[in-house]
């Protein structure tokens, strides 16, 4: 009969069980021991309750900070980042314990699908890690009808670098706000960088004023969604055929009827 090694007899349940018990006891007195000679890993801070707690920002400083993010990481990220540095600078924990980076994705409409603005993105993500839902959602609407509404890039963005032609973008959709620019500066798209780059600290710096506004108990929902909205939405909308929801200009991709 061949000899079986320790390390090849089966080992029954019981001392299994056995077995796993002592090293958990031994492992929980090393870890009191190690605390008693100060060398025990250091307790983690708490995360505290969502929304976290948010002060007044400069919006100047982190309409250059936007600016500059952007030729760093994206829309998305140049946004967040303007933001988020500024709060953990200010603020500290627990802002210290989120990466800037994990907002790279939203760049050319999230991947560069075109979809949401990656400046509007990174925007509300901030928005909503100081806000309740219920003063989250009007202020991102007051944001996006702004970001639809306004000329961009502003003029005190557009000092940042060689100026850029100014345009309407009447959507959050980066392809239809990039298709926009690309005609009224007579170019291509891919000589975006720097309007995007400018654009990025203006969104940055609106979010900021919002939240300030709110912060100080100032804010006042202003916007009105397009007037095609309104008219589909009557045949469209949750109380005729129900087959669309959205906040966005119709007629801008579809013909009215």
């Amino acid at each position: 009969m061949e000899r079986q090694e320790a390390w090849q007899k089966p080992v029954s349940r019981r001392a299994f069980l056995a077995g796993t018990g002592g090293f958990l006891a031994g492992a929980a007195l090393g870890s009191r021991l190690l605390g008693a000679v100060g060398l025990a890993a250091p307790a983690q801070p708490d995360v505290p309750a969502w929304p976290w707690t948010y002060v007044p920002l400069d919006p100047e400083v982190v309409r250059r900070k936007g600016y500059d993010g952007f030729m760093e990481g994206g829309c998305c990220y140049g946004v967040a980042w303007a933001i988020l540095s500024e709060l953990q600078e200010k603020v500290g924990h627990p802002f210290t314990g989120v990466p800037a980076d994990m907002f790279r994705y939203g760049a050319g409409g999230a991947a560069g699908w075109g979809t949401l603005c990656g400046a509007l993105n990174g925007a509300a993500a901030m928005i909503n890690l100081v806000t309740p839902q219920s003063d989250c959602t009007p202020l991102v609407n007051e944001l996006f009808g702004w970001y639809c509404d306004t000329a961009l890039p502003t003029e005190k963005s557009n000092g940042f670098g060689p100026a850029n032609v100014p345009s309407v973008a009447g959507s959050p959709l980066c392809h239809i706000s990039l298709s926009r620019w690309a005609e009224a500066e007579g170019t291509k798209v891919t000589e975006r960088k720097q309007r995007c780059a400018k654009l990025t600290g203006d969104v940055a710096a609106r979010a900021v004023e919002l939240l300030n506004a709110w912060h100080a108990g100032q804010f006042v929902p202003a916007y009105v969604p397009a007037e095609s909205v309104g008219e589909c939405m009557t045949c469209h909308g949750p109380d005729g055929l129900a087959d669309t929801h959205g906040k966005m200009d119709c007629v801008q991709c579809h013909e009215p009827h």
